[in-house]
């Protein structure tokens, strides 16, 4: 019998260098925008004042950590050195600080979800490959007492979600999603995100993007009208190229 060949391993699609207003600027759906629409079709309104704070502050966290040398200090209601005791926290792990040292910190991707079609992107805070494989890791500015409860968060907050939809984008191997406290003592919690977690997560995103496919609502959603989905698609600029797109944090 002749031999069969060798199926060819999958290409990961490349990552890409871009600042962050280039990335928002990607005609594609990114992951922050199945949150609008979850939040939306949950019949929450827009991000309140006080959510826009935690963003601005999740925004100079990130920045401090993933890039100091672009960190602007003095910013409107940053308090910079409990930016700084959350940074110095994460590097105090020896795997962390490795990881940091080595890894390509919010690379960027742009693909194709197999399944619809649609056209996504992706911003992930840390890809740290390894002989072949990849391991993304992502950093959460947390309220959380302990690890247990952040692990509780991962998936009230669908970090689930996040996590199966970079994984399944860049076919890495390992996703790790790191809480750190925002409150003393700022402790550091890592949780390694499990078989079960990533399938939750993947049926979360994949529902969600099933949505944006005029003529499959009735799969996701059978009580909800199409009209109402389409409305709310529209609505948030979605499914048109005039997505969002913005960090998760």
């Amino acid at each position: 019998m002749p031999e069969t060949a060798a199926l060819a391993p999958p290409v990961r699609p490349d990552l890409l260098r871009l600042s962050y207003d280039d990335y928002r600027a990607l005609p594609a759906v990114a992951n922050s925008d199945l949150s609008r629409l979850r939040d939306y079709l949950n019949g929450r309104g827009p991000r309140s004042l006080g959510n826009s704070a935690a963003l601005s502050f999740g925004t100079a966290f990130h920045t401090a950590l993933l890039e100091p040398e672009a960190y602007v200090p003095g910013q409107r209601g940053i308090n910079d050195s409990l930016v700084w005791w959350m940074v110095e926290a994460v590097r105090y792990n020896d795997d962390l600080r490795r990881m940091l040292d080595t890894g390509l910190a919010e690379p960027s991707c742009l693909f194709t979800d197999a399944e619809t079609g649609t056209v996504c992107k992706l911003r992930a805070d840390l890809v740290v490959p390894t002989e072949g494989a990849y391991t993304i890791v992502d950093f959460k500015s947390t309220m959380a007492p302990d690890w247990h409860q952040f692990a509780l968060q991962c998936s009230v907050f669908d970090y689930d979600r996040q996590a199966a939809f970079y994984l399944d984008a860049l076919r890495a191997d390992r996703f790790l999603l790191v809480g750190v406290q925002k409150a003393a003592p700022h402790g550091v919690f890592l949780v390694e995100v499990t078989p079960q977690m990533l399938a939750e997560g993947r049926a979360k995103y994949r529902a969600l993007l099933t949505l944006l496919v005029p003529g499959r609502e009735a799969e996701v959603l059978p009580f909800v009208s199409a009209e109402a989905v389409r409305a709310a698609v529209k609505e948030l600029g979605l499914g048109g190229g005039d997505a969002e797109g913005g960090i998760d944090f």
